[in-house]
């Protein structure tokens, strides 16, 4: 038995690198599609970026741009997940899983959100995908978590401006500008 999973994947293996290099078009698009399925997102983001210049304008590049969000976001890629499911919802606007690539995109973002005290980047884009999400699906049944999301968002960022003006606040005794900051942070 362990002899026929190891000759398994070892096939599976050389069936992959084989495709990769030298397949079709259509080859390496079917083959990205089974290792999507396969939880293989590594390898399916590897062949969805061959194949997606010959898809592009093409009927299964919605389902190819999904695939590659979804892959990022399962590879823990957070930015570019989000990148690529924001990507998805404005490319694809009558889609039926536009809903589900808006939620997903503002979740990433929130993901890709680092700690209160370094650059809130991630988590301004997170707000402001969450926001966009709330007003355009109100009748979402995400709405309540992503009503959530956002919550949490605006405490990190509440807090970082907390310890900001509290900074500011406690070296005001050496820098008397610093008291003013304070009060305006």
């Amino acid at each position: 038995a362990c002899l026929l999973v190891l000759s398994l994947l070892l096939f599976s293996c050389g069936e992959y690198q084989k495709i990769l290099n030298k397949g079709s078009v259509e080859e390496q698009y079917k083959m990205a599609v089974k290792m999507y399925e396969t939880k293989n997102y590594g390898k399916a983001l590897r062949l969805f970026e061959k194949v997606t210049p010959a898809y592009r304008g093409k009927p299964q590049m919605e389902r190819i741009q999904f695939m590659v969000a979804q892959s990022n976001f399962n590879e823990k890629n957070y930015s570019l997940a989000g990148y690529y499911f924001d990507r998805f919802t404005n490319n694809y606007p009558k889609s039926s899983k536009k809903e589900e690539a808006a939620f997903l995109s503002a979740y990433s973002f929130k993901l890709s959100s680092p700690v209160y005290g370094k650059d809130p980047t991630d988590t301004n884009k997170a707000l402001e995908s969450f926001q966009r999400f709330i007003s355009t699906y109100p009748d979402s049944d995400k709405i309540d978590e992503a009503n959530q999301h956002y919550k949490d968002l605006r405490y990190k960022l509440q807090r970082k401006y907390f310890e900001i003006a509290k900074t500011y606040y406690t070296t005001s005794d050496y820098d008397l500008r610093n008291y003013k900051a304070a009060i305006q942070a």
